[in-house]
């Protein structure tokens, strides 16, 4: 079997002008498979020739034979003829058989992108996805860690020759979450509103957002790891006026907890506070002060405040109680104070 490439390789190769005739392009992150479909897209199709060259099937729509059909077409305008082929999991087995006798012997002048996202890594051991995988150049497509986002955000603009600061990154993967639809939503947007300035700033993001940091779900998180419950509750009525959804305030407020529990465990073994922030995916200028803030908890107390978030989670999923009501009450029982006991009711 080939060796199995990450996104990042294949980007590599590509802006190396490295294209392979077959690729098959499989995992759970749809959103980067469709960058890198676009990218060999605007490298191997002629302006003018997409309708000539460029061909897009869904395996519950077409036969293999059809797409087979296509590859073994010499371009029309272009150099070489892209096909790409999704949902490649859809086709029979017999499909699939003769998409594997295809690329046991492929057309040079066409590159054919085979699709999958419910192909994970542990279906190519199927014998099938096994052959398909050794013929092809197979690119697994994960999900971007937290960590990662900000650098694919300052890369992503870089190629629309702009460039945007780690602060100004950061913040927006912060306000906006790790979907990378909606990061790239944020992004033309951010694009249009800087329109011929070079530079993406910070002062630009909160803008757009159209709320100030001292509002922002960023706050909600540094004034609940300080137990401020006044601060707390202020920003949270805030935020579900200017239309947030408690659901994602729900998730980030998890997420904290996680950080600052993995953040203990390391304090406890004497490591640094630089190498804390970035081991638990922070940034070194809007959290500088996090280990020392989080002294004030006890591990307890955290694992106390898991119970309240599956809590919340299932009051706010359920209906139990009004969303805006189950958020105060978590805050409540993460800050510490007592009168947030009829939670448990």
């Amino acid at each position: 079997m080939r060796k199995m490439m990450k996104y990042k390789e294949l980007i590599t190769k590509l802006n190396r002008k490295k294209i392979a005739d077959c690729y098959f392009f499989c995992g759970e992150e749809d959103y980067l498979k469709q960058e890198a479909i676009l990218l060999l897209k605007k490298m191997l199709i002629e302006p003018g020739a997409q309708d000539f060259d460029f061909g897009l099937f869904y395996a519950e729509d077409t036969s293999a034979r059809e797409a087979i059909s296509l590859a073994e077409t010499y371009p029309f305008m272009s150099k070489k003829r892209l096909v790409v082929v999704k949902d490649i999991d859809k086709f029979t087995e017999s499909e699939l058989k003769e998409i594997i006798k295809y690329l046991k012997n492929p057309t040079s002048s066409t590159c054919l992108v085979l699709v999958s996202a419910k192909v994970k890594r542990e279906a190519l051991d199927r014998a099938i996805y096994k052959t398909i995988s050794s013929l092809c150049e197979t690119v697994i497509f994960w999900r971007l860690f937290d960590s990662e986002i900000p650098g694919w955000i300052k890369n992503k603009i870089s190629r629309k020759e702009k460039s945007i600061s780690t602060e100004a990154a950061h913040y927006l993967f912060v306000e906006v979450g790790n979907n990378l639809l909606d990061l790239s939503g944020e992004i033309e947007k951010l694009l249009i509103y800087t329109k011929d300035r070079k530079e993406v700033t910070l002062d630009d993001v909160e803008q757009l957002i159209g709320r100030s940091m001292s509002d922002s779900v960023f706050d909600l998180l540094r004034a609940i790891t300080q137990k401020n419950l006044t601060r707390s509750l202020e920003i949270l009525a805030k935020l579900t006026e200017t239309g947030e959804k408690p659901v994602g305030i729900l998730v980030r407020i998890a997420k904290r907890i996680r950080q600052i529990i993995y953040a203990k465990e390391l304090l406890d073994q004497k490591v640094g506070q630089a190498r804390i922030i970035k081991e638990v995916g922070l940034h070194p200028f809007f959290d500088k002060d996090f280990p020392s803030r989080i002294q004030n908890f006890n591990r307890k107390e955290l694992l106390n405040n898991f119970h309240h978030l599956l809590r919340a989670d299932w009051e706010i999923k359920v209906g139990k109680k009004p969303a805006q009501l189950v958020l105060e009450l978590l805050i409540l029982n993460l800050c510490g104070k007592k009168r947030a006991s009829t939670y448990s009711g």
